[in-house]
């Protein structure tokens, strides 16, 4: 037991080292959220507040302290994108006022890793057998994954095993070797060349990239085969909303409910079951062993894990329409740049009767919107909406973090927050 706990504690560590050494060193401004400071060695701290740090498997580090929870993902020497989810569950960007480009910044080494590949040919140097195709490309393909291993599709059987190489200083070319493969042994419908590829794979030494495909030749001459990028993977990947993805998913498939895992992985810890019918925010997608993961959380908040895509579908809001893209109503109402302005009932207190107060909109489509209303006593109160649904308020830490509630009332939506009551029209949010 003291062993598995020390194991335990051990990769904890490991793991915190990881998302330390991949944050770069900035510091943002999330209005009207926190202030995000990251060192030189990768510590960051939320309003002051030091974070745990969560490292994705897409590179994305979340951070967390206050009950704030914080987005960063590095661009190389581009300053990160950095995002945040408050307390009260509002969202929003952060600008990026500082930024130290990191050390040695360079052209990624492993040219090769995470790519996908499916077969052209197979160029042989006896001019007598001269060059072999696949008689359908899409059934010959290849993973080279980023942690060393290698997953091939090979007619009707399937391989994997592991791969290395060595860039030259350019990285275009280098050396370039496969492990033992293990595969499959069923027998193919000819023409088949699986066990061509599976035979001669322990032959390859040398690889090329050249007019975007990659040329892995065997050694003494013994032959070189050609593969191109895979256009069938590549178009598979959802997109994030930063990418012109959906903001939101539908939890589908065939059971009543689907299990979120704290990592991409079957064999992964669940963290919670969610309803088939659950909306959930898009925080980006990626292929893992094969399959894709989406990076999800409940709609105004919840545990957040992985769920494989192929029970998501994007989310409908009430005006017909699939959201895609970021929601930039926050920032834009941030600014006073409002889509429409008017009065809403409001009051500031449980004794005080409703009254006509100002509000302006700012709306990012689909139901996204950023409500701002002037109080009674001259302050703003924002609220924001998602698929036409109030998920929270700019409440802080000034304030007490006052409760926020919201219930549909006909055309309009019913607020609470703390004692303050507002009601929103739904045309307000949705627009004309």
């Amino acid at each position: 037991m003291r062993f598995v706990m020390l194991l335990g504690a051990a990769m904890l560590v490991a793991a915190q080292a990881q998302a330390h050494a991949a944050v770069p060193a900035f510091s943002a401004e999330c209005t009207p959220g926190p202030k995000v400071e990251a060192d030189a060695q990768g510590v960051v701290r939320i309003d002051g507040r030091v974070a745990r740090l969560i490292a994705r498997p897409d590179g994305q580090t979340t951070a967390r302290a206050g009950g704030v929870w914080v987005d960063i993902t590095p661009r190389g020497s581009e300053p990160p994108r950095v995002t945040y989810t408050a307390r009260d569950k509002s969202v929003g960007n952060c600008e990026v006022v500082s930024f130290r480009e990191p050390d040695g910044a360079a052209p990624s080494r492993r040219p090769l890793a995470d790519t996908r590949w499916r077969l052209v040919e197979f160029q042989s140097m006896d001019d007598a057998q001269g060059k072999t195709r696949p008689h359908d490309p899409s059934a010959y393909t290849m993973h080279l994954r980023a942690d060393g291993r290698v997953l091939m599709q090979l007619n009707c059987n399937r391989a994997q095993g592991s791969w290395s190489a060595e860039p030259s200083a350019d990285g275009a070319s280098g050396r370039f070797e496969f492990g033992p493969l293990a595969a499959t042994r069923m027998l193919c419908p000819p023409p088949s060349m699986d066990e061509m590829i599976a035979a001669q794979s322990r032959f390859v030494r040398g690889y090329l990239l050249k007019d975007g495909r990659l040329y892995l030749s065997l050694m003494a001459d013994g032959g070189i085969f050609a593969w191109e990028p895979d256009p069938l993977a590549a178009a598979a990947v959802p997109a994030a909303p930063s990418a012109g993805g959906p903001r939101d998913w539908q939890l589908v498939g065939s059971g009543a409910s689907a299990a979120l895992r704290e990592t991409p992985s079957l064999t992964a810890r669940v963290v919670a079951r969610l309803s088939r019918g659950t909306i959930l925010d898009n925080l980006g997608c990626h292929s893992v062993d094969g399959r894709f993961w989406c990076d999800v959380q409940p709609l105004g908040g919840g545990p957040r894990g992985y769920l494989p895509s192929e029970v998501l579908v994007p989310a409908t809001a009430p005006d017909g329409t699939v959201p895609t893209g970021d929601d930039d109503s926050a920032l834009r109402a941030g600014q006073g740049q409002f889509d429409s302005t008017g009065t809403v009932p409001c009051a500031q207190r449980a004794s005080q009767p409703l009254a006509a107060c100002a509000f302006g909109v700012a709306r990012a489509g689909g139901g996204f919107a950023t409500v701002v209303v002037t109080r009674p006593d001259g302050l703003t109160r924002a609220i924001y909406f998602r698929l036409g649904r109030a998920i929270g308020a700019d409440t802080s830490q000034a304030d007490g973090y006052p409760a926020f509630a919201a219930v549909r009332d006909g055309e309009s939506c019913r607020i609470r927050v703390g004692a303050e009551r507002y009601e929103i029209p739904r045309s307000v949010v949705l627009g004309p």
